[in-house]
């Protein structure tokens, strides 16, 4: 009887196991729900950063949630940069133009591909800034594409004009 523990131990962990990824772990959609809300979250401009702090902000947390080759696109800005250090440079710069920004992506579509690797997101991103006293608040189609080597990053960022709608 004493032989049998181990194995018993053994059933129910491996049992335990199997629930675990099938009930409780975090689905690809929510884990790309996750990293652009992360995003976003780090690309908004709070009360009181400077150019420094801002730096340190991109340096240390961009990382986690894009590539190293991410390229973004915004053509009303003149912006069209590949690599992560460059968007983390031009991130910073947005510092210069606003107090304070907020922004936030509302997902319309997800498409993720059959092998789980690579995710289309189109997004309208809201963003809502203070710039010499006025506030500001605009909505922009945004898309993305989303790479998995264990863990989803932004690829590339196409940001659309204005829309006034």
């Amino acid at each position: 009887m004493n032989k049998r523990w181990p194995i018993a131990l053994g059933c129910l962990l491996v049992g335990a196991i199997a629930l675990y990824f099938t009930f409780f772990r975090e689905s690809d959609e929510n884990a790309i729900k996750r990293v652009l809300s992360q995003f976003a979250t780090i690309v908004s401009v709070k009360d009181g950063e400077n150019v420094i702090s801002r730096t340190v902000k991109m340096r240390s947390k961009m990382n986690d949630v894009v590539t190293d080759g991410v390229s973004a696109h915004i053509a009303e800005m003149n912006v069209d940069v590949t690599g992560r250090e460059k968007l983390e440079d031009t991130a910073v710069k947005v510092v210069l133009l606003y107090a304070n920004a907020d922004c936030a992506f509302v997902t319309k579509k997800i498409e993720i591909d059959p092998g789980a690797t690579i995710a289309k997101v189109d997004a309208t991103a809201l963003v809502t800034a203070n710039r010499g006293g006025e506030r500001k608040v605009d909505k922009r189609d945004v898309h993305f594409l989303l790479r998995k080597d264990g863990d989803w990053k932004i690829d590339s960022i196409d940001v659309a004009p204005i829309t006034t709608d």
